[in-house]
């Protein structure tokens, strides 16, 4: 790579990197128009052309053909998505803070994640899930659980629960009164959490992926 960036190429190039970060793909040039300000497409395409030269992407004729090129320690692939770690899921009684946390973010391939999208990641600290499985992946503690924000969920689905501003990851049952969120769990000491139907976002979304953490 050669040539310093200008403050606007550098704008340029954070849509690129983010847009692959949070959904695998490029954004399109009517995109990084629309949030950059520019007017034209042919503004955003002397970006795009300053950019290649300096050697920070290259392009294809496909749609979203904007590809990163090597930069320094990191390269973002078109195959991968990121996921971001926003904190932990408590496997036990709701006690960790559920605001976000912003722990780094988990590059996973789109074939292992079904090109799902609207994602993030959480540790799961506690036991009161470690008997459930997902693709013969057990939530036990410290493994990374993917969830969906949007997914449908019904009995017997594992969920991320918003409770007193913390985050519990349990499995789900509704009924005519009553929302269940149950363990499922080796240890006894583990209970069920009974919360009124109509509690509204309760359930932040649903556990679609296990992931091993090789730092535990």
């Amino acid at each position: 790579m050669d040539g310093i960036l200008t403050k606007k190429q550098e704008a340029v190039l954070r849509i690129i990197k983010q847009y692959y970060l949070e959904k695998g793909f490029a954004p399109s040039l009517n995109e990084l128009k629309d949030q950059l300000g520019i007017s034209t497409k042919r503004g955003v395409v002397v970006h795009l052309d300053a950019l290649e030269r300096k050697g920070y992407i290259f392009r294809t004729s496909q749609p979203r053909g904007i590809h990163m090129a090597e930069n320094d320690e990191e390269i973002v692939y078109d195959y991968l998505i990121g996921v971001p770690i926003l904190g932990y899921a408590n496997a036990g009684i709701p006690m960790v803070s559920a605001e976000e946390e912003n722990l780094g973010v988990l590059k996973i391939d789109k074939n292992i994640l079904g090109n799902k999208e609207n994602l993030f990641a959480l540790i799961i600290k506690g036991d009161s899930m470690d008997l459930a499985k997902i693709d013969n992946q057990d939530l036990s503690n410290g493994k990374y659980i993917i969830i969906q924000k949007d997914a449908d969920f019904e009995d017997g689905d594992i969920v991320v629960a918003i409770i007193d501003d913390s985050a519990t990851v349990k499995r789900f049952k509704k009924s005519k009164d009553v929302i269940l969120l149950y363990p499922d769990s080796s240890n006894p000491a583990n209970m069920p959490i009974y919360m009124d139907r109509n509690t509204e976002g309760l359930i932040n979304g649903k556990v679609i992926k296990v992931l091993e953490n090789p730092s535990i």
